[in-house]
Formats: C-alpha cells, sequence, structure tokens
C-alpha cells in the first residue's frame, strides 16, 4: 500500500473516528523535547498536579490512601513529593482493580489493554482514547528521528494470536498500520526463506519487533548468504527484550543501518527510545520516571534502581507509582544530538531476572549472555527451580562439540560457585512465551 494512501485516507480517518487522532498533539510533542529540560520538567509538574487533583476526588483507592495518610492533593507537586505515596505493584493493581478506577469515566467508552504476561501476572487495565492518541504521538515522535512517519511500511516480528478469530483481526490491524507480521513463534530456516521473499516483495521502511525473533532471522539469512542491506531499510527498532552485545553485534554485520533499542510496556507506552547518538532518552515530558533502592528512596546517577512510573497523560485507571518491574540507572549525561528529554543509561532487566545461591549472592541473568552465548550455541535458556539447581536448555548449532558442555559449565562455575548442580537437556527448539518473546532465564524461587 502506498504511504499516502495508509496514512491519509486509512489510518488517520480510523484513529479520527475511534477518538485516536494523534494530530491534535504531535506539534506540541515535537516542540516539547526541544525545550530546556527546567521546562519539560516544568511541564511534567502541571501534569501531575492536574492529576494527583483528579484522581484525589474520583479513584476511590488514591482517595483512601490521601486520608489514611492525611495527605492533600496540594502536597504532591513533583517527582520529589511523589516519595510521600507508596508504590504501586501488578499484585495491587489486580486486588484493587475496581476502585482504582476513575469514577468520571464511562467505563463502555474506555479500552481494554493487557500485559504479556511474561512474570506470571497477566494485569488487564482500561485506557481512555486521548491517552492512547498521545502514547502513539509519543510513538510517531521518536520514530520521527530516523525519518520514519506515519505510513511507512513495517516489517514486524511479533506473536500471532492462537485463535482464528484473533488472527484475522491482527491481519486487518497490520493491513491498516500498513505492516506485515512475522511470526516469532517459526523462526527457522525454511520458513525465513519464505518470509524473505514476501519482505523483499513488499518494499519495507523499517524492521520492529522482538530483539530475539529479528536476531533468528538474521542468524539465518547469514547462513544462507543473503545480503539484508538491498532492503534500504531506515532503521531496525527492537524492542519488549533486552538487546545484548551479540545481538548488536549480527545486527551491526547484516544492517546497513541504526540498530535502535525502545523502552516501554504495554500499559505506559513508550518509556525511553534510543537517538542517533546512541542514548536512551526518557519521554519524561508525559510521565514520572523514579529509579529507586531498596528503601524507595531515589538512587544517584549511575546507580541501579527499580524502575518506577506515574503515567501523567491516562486518568481511566490511573497508575501512580508504578512498579514495571525492570531495573535501570538514571543518569545526568547531556546529549547531542538536540532532543533535551533525559537519558537512561541501561536497562538491566526485571528484578526477577536474578540468579540466586544460597550464600545469598545474586548473579544477574545477563551474564548468562556472556558465557552461553557462543558460536557453538543457537539459543539457550535457563531455569532456577531451587536454590542448589539450575537447568540449562540448549539449542546446538553446527559447532557444538564433545567438549563444549563442559567450557559452558566451568564459565558458568566462574560467578556460580561449585556447589550448585547444573544439568544441561538439549532441545530443537526453545519453548518461547505466549507473546513470542523468549526469556533467557525463568527463576521459580520465592523471595
Amino acid at each position: 500500500m502506498k504511504k499516502y494512501i495508509a496514512k491519509n485516507l486509512i489510518y488517520q480517518p480510523i484513529q479520527y473516528m475511534r477518538g485516536q487522532d494523534v494530530r491534535p498533539y504531535m506539534n506540541v510533542l515535537e516542540n516539547n523535547q526541544y525545550k530546556p529540560i527546567n521546562e519539560i520538567n516544568k511541564i511534567r509538574n502541571k501534569k501531575l498536579s492536574d492529576l494527583i487533583e483528579n484522581i484525589y476526588h474520583n479513584s476511590i483507592y488514591y482517595r483512601n490512601i490521601f486520608d489514611a495518610m492525611d495527605l492533600h492533593p496540594k502536597d504532591i507537586r513533583n517527582t520529589k513529593d511523589l516519595q510521600k505515596l507508596p508504590t504501586l505493584s501488578k499484585r495491587e493493581i489486580l486486588e484493587n482493580k475496581d476502585h482504582l478506577m476513575n469514577q468520571a469515566h464511562n467505563s463502555s467508552s474506555l479500552y481494554t489493554r493487557k500485559t504479556g504476561g511474561s512474570t506470571g501476572m497477566t494485569l488487564h487495565f482500561k485506557k481512555e482514547a486521548k491517552a492512547l492518541a498521545i502514547n502513539e504521538a509519543i510513538m510517531w515522535r521518536c520514530y520521527k528521528w530516523y525519518n520514519i512517519e506515519v505510513g511507512d511500511k513495517q516489517v514486524r516480528f511479533w506473536g500471532v494470536p492462537v485463535t482464528s478469530r484473533l488472527r484475522w483481526k491482527e491481519y486487518i490491524k497490520d493491513k491498516i498500520l500498513n505492516r506485515i507480521r512475522i511470526s516469532a513463534f517459526d523462526i527457522s530456516e525454511s520458513s525465513c526463506l519464505e518470509q524473505y521473499k514476501r519482505i523483499k516483495k513488499f518494499k519495507p521502511a523499517y524492521f520492529y519487533g522482538y530483539t530475539t525473533a529479528i536476531y533468528g532471522f538474521c542468524f539465518f539469512m547469514k547462513k544462507l548468504g543473503i545480503d539484508l542491506n538491498s532492503l534500504n531499510l531506515k532503521a531496525v527498532i527492537c524492542t519488549a527484550e533486552k538487546m545484548y552485545p551479540h545481538h548488536l553485534e549480527m545486527f551491526n554485520d547484516m544492517f546497513d543501518c541504526p540498530i535502535v533499542d525502545e523502552y516501554g510496556s504495554s500499559e505506559t507506552g513508550i518509556i525511553a527510545f534510543q537517538c542517533k547518538k546512541g542514548n536512551m532518552h526518557l519521554m519524561s515530558d508525559h510521565m514520572c520516571i523514579e529509579f529507586l533502592d531498596e528503601n524507595d528512596k531515589q538512587v544517584r546517577p549511575g546507580e541501579l534502581g527499580r524502575i518506577v512510573i506515574t503515567d501523567l497523560v491516562s486518568y481511566a485507571m490511573p497508575l501512580i507509582r508504578y512498579e514495571i518491574g525492570d531495573m535501570g540507572k538514571p543518569s545526568e549525561k547531556k546529549c547531542s544530538c538536540g532532543v533535551n528529554l533525559p537519558i537512561m543509561e541501561i536497562v538491566e532487566g526485571r528484578k526477577e531476572d536474578f540468579i540466586r545461591t544460597k550464600e545469598g549472592q545474586l548473579v544477574h541473568a545477563a551474564y548468562l549472555c556472556y558465557t552461553l552465548k557462543d558460536d557453538a550455541v543457537h539459543e539457550f535458556k535457563m531455569y532456577q527451580n531451587d536454590i542448589n539447581a539450575l537447568s540449562v536448555q540448549i539449542v546446538k548449532s553446527p559447532t557444538f562439540s564433545t567438549n563444549t558442555e563442559s567450557i559452558l559449565e566451568r564459565k558458568l562455575r566462574t560467578a556460580l560457585g561449585n556447589d550448585i548442580q547444573i544439568t544441561f537437556e538439549y532441545l530443537n527448539r526453545i519453548p518461547r512465551e505466549k507473546s513470542g518473546k523468549l526469556r533467557y532465564f525463568v527463576s521459580k524461587l520465592r523471595e
């Protein structure tokens, strides 16, 4: 489909009819990112004050919290003031869903969204059309950094619904958004070759999707000697999964275009987006992002903390100091790209993504990518079901040899010690999550 038709005759009219027209917000958001940081903070604080005032009068859950803590809406005026309020967990949302809802909103006019449930807890939440439109406008603001515009053709490496009804619904959505979908559930040499023929005919402007799915596609393209540079992509945008060095090495080898890291969630939309200078800019003109230590205090720049989000544009089911489950580092670094939105140094991954030893040591699951990912291993996944035992699933590559397992075990024990039991299981393919993501590490241990 031609870009003009996709943008002006399909996407924009449909968004308008749904009450999710992005056009009223695009210019404002475009200008926000170039304002001095003190002005961006003023915009954020004004939105926070308006939100707090509204939910105090319209959300039973938050009114009870304010009254119990002898707080008034005027006591919350900036991110520092937010520390007067407790954080909000997924469990608390599930247990207080009805009381969280904003009584001023008609529930029949709201849209239901859900998280992927990769941590074992699927969360359903409500959003009003305006909030969804702003989230969408934020996305297009970021994509514009790479000259990607509404209507540009996208190849989407994503999950595919199981039922035919939902598959048909996603097919229609893909048509409207001028994109084709590559199933993250079927990344094999034969399927990737067929999909490449489809992609080449489609002539996309950019790739978007799960890091591991795009990586798997590139792996087989490289094996088959297919040059992906002939696609002339504007960018490859990776999301939903952390991009590790071996991913980036493959992408840089296969693409002569920017490789972009996107960090976001179903609940909030984009939280941070990577600019052309390689920095992750926080969308702090429409959300408060905190990085907290174990005592719920803000960490210093460069220190690792729990990421806590306050969505400033979604009033229907307000999420104040929401524990999104990820770890990251704030930064005072200034970027030369021209965008003045603040920077997050890295995203470490979920707080559940730590291997634990009986001595109390915590080893981040990212360690696995530096020990298990080599030429002899195509895919891997580790489970910890017991404090003394780890199970490693591996898909062998052609270079896997008789002594590879002992080499891998020795590497693991460098950080994990000699007492822990490590077992290996060999599969043809690592099972994906329901969403299509590949989680490298799953812990079944309770805190």
